[in-house]
């Protein structure tokens, strides 16, 4: 199946038919907020660390929902409907686990450079590390260049961040290819999927473009790194920002599961 008809067949499903889509978001909605309670921990001094419960939730819930989810995808794809008990679907939960874990698993892989970076950015500047030490550090890192060193980090960033994006693009028909029986089904079309994935983005398009206005707005924050760090620099308002993203998310939401749809029916096209 080409990517055009793979868009057309998930826009016959979503929003096309009734509001099963608008039923969809909400349960997987309601799930996701449920796996986020432990959160409220947060607002009990002594007792932050049991926010840390909302991992195992969601490991627990949104692995299994997350299969049960394609499989409903491939139920409206094939004439059914997208919101149906297959959602809540409690059979072969074991399995539906297990897989999930091995997806994550091969994430995790792909995220490694980022979570390795990640941790050593925040070791470079907690505990007694004061501003200008880690001043010192980003000038030496571009070679005795301040602005320099800064960019080198910021494409390194970027990087780390691209190829666990690609990671998500390589591995996203895989749950679609195990709800339909034959998880080889990707095999020889990885490169496809990659290019599928990218085409449905444009449906978070307003989330793509918030973010790049904020990028815009603090781009100029570059050029005075050292103040930045320093704690010095004048930022952009903080609640415009933030109305610019929220803004972009909200009409970005309702569109979550017709990116996933396209994805689906692209993996349906191989398996026909």
């Amino acid at each position: 199946m080409k990517i055009g008809q793979a868009f057309r067949e998930a826009f016959k499903v979503y929003p096309g038919r009734s509001s099963d889509g608008l039923r969809f978001l909400t349960v997987e909605f309601c799930m996701t907020a449920a796996c986020c309670v432990p959160l409220l921990f947060l607002a009990l001094k002594g007792a932050e660390w049991l926010a840390l419960l909302c991992i195992p939730c969601y490991v627990l819930v949104m692995f299994w929902a997350r299969v049960n989810a394609a499989a409903a995808m491939q139920d409206a794809l094939g004439g059914g409907r997208l919101f149906s008990k297959r959602l809540v679907d409690g059979e072969g939960y074991g399995k539906k686990l297990a897989y999930g874990l091995s997806r994550a698993f091969y994430l995790i892989l792909w995220g490694a450079p980022l979570i390795a970076g990640a941790i050593y950015a925040r070791d470079q500047i907690s505990g007694d590390t004061d501003a200008l030490t880690v001043l010192r550090a980003i000038k030496a890192f571009g070679g005795g260049k301040l602005m320099q060193g800064g960019l080198y980090l910021l494409y390194i960033a970027i990087g780390m961040i691209v190829l666990f994006c690609f990671g998500l693009a390589w591995h996203s028909g895989d749950r679609h290819a195990y709800v339909l029986g034959d998880r080889k089904l990707m095999k020889g079309h990885r490169w496809g999927a990659v290019g599928c994935w990218i085409c449905s983005l444009v449906t978070i398009l307003p989330v793509l473009v918030s973010i790049g206005i904020l990028a815009f707005r603090y781009a100029p924050m570059m050029s005075a790194l050292d103040e930045l760090i320093m704690g010095t620099a004048t930022l952009p308002d903080t609640k415009t920002s933030i109305i610019i993203f929220a803004i972009g998310a909200a009409l970005t939401v309702p569109l979550m599961p017709l990116r996933s749809l396209i994805t689906a029916a692209w993996v349906r096209g191989l398996k026909e």
